[in-house]
């Protein structure tokens, strides 16, 4: 695993909804972690991943604009481990090739999120 200058893992955050991006990225900071973002938008984590790659990430399966798609695409080609965090069960089906990839719906207590991220870092999921 891959740390800041600071000793702390960098975690990507993907997600559209500002209350849950915000509590999300105090939850992880203070349980250890550095994020980036929270983004948003899939082309504004894309365009932060043309210069960063992050330790690992949690991903919105929906944006506003589209899919996490392609920012999925670009973490598993850097295998960079991740997670999908979606309020949205049909959400599955727009993501089928990422059937293998740690799914947890929302809503879950934050610290279930961070468990998990924790998992992801030692490769445990």
């Amino acid at each position: 695993m891959t740390k800041q200058a600071n000793g702390r893992p960098l975690v990507l955050v993907l997600e559209d909804e500002a209350l849950i991006a915000l509590t999300l990225q105090d939850d992880l900071q203070d349980a250890g972690y550095e994020v980036a973002g929270p983004f948003t938008t899939c082309a504004a984590a894309l365009d932060w991943l043309q210069t960063e790659t992050p330790d690992t990430a949690i991903l919105d399966a929906a944006l506003k604009d589209g899919p996490c798609r392609e920012v999925a695409l670009e973490l598993s080609r850097r295998e960079v481990p991740f997670l999908i965090y979606s309020g949205h069960h049909e959400d599955r089906q727009l993501l089928s090739e990422f059937h293998h990839v740690t799914w947890i719906e929302k809503p879950v207590p934050f610290a279930v999120l961070v468990r998990a991220c924790q998992q992801l870092l030692v490769g445990d999921v």
